[in-house]
């Protein structure tokens, strides 16, 4: 269900801004659809300027949305 869940916020029109969180507290804020790909049992995230970033869905506490922290402007 939570795969749906993240399939759905990633393929949402417009774009919405999103935080995935871990259970030890570990936190990725998703800014645009093209740096997510979203596997069967993981969400692999590429930042901007960074290397890819490995969560596995089971270990996912929450996903948040961002919409109200950045008004539709993301980080450069």
């Amino acid at each position: 269900m939570l795969r749906d869940h993240l399939q759905d916020l990633i393929d949402r029109q417009p774009f919405e801004p999103f935080r995935i969180k871990l259970v030890n507290g570990d936190s990725c804020d998703v800014f645009y659809p093209q740096n997510v790909a979203l596997l069967r049992d993981e969400v692999n995230i590429n930042p901007p300027d960074q290397n890819w970033i490995l969560f596995p869905i089971d270990k996912i506490t929450s996903v948040e949305s961002l919409i109200a922290d950045y008004h539709g402007n993301a980080p450069e």
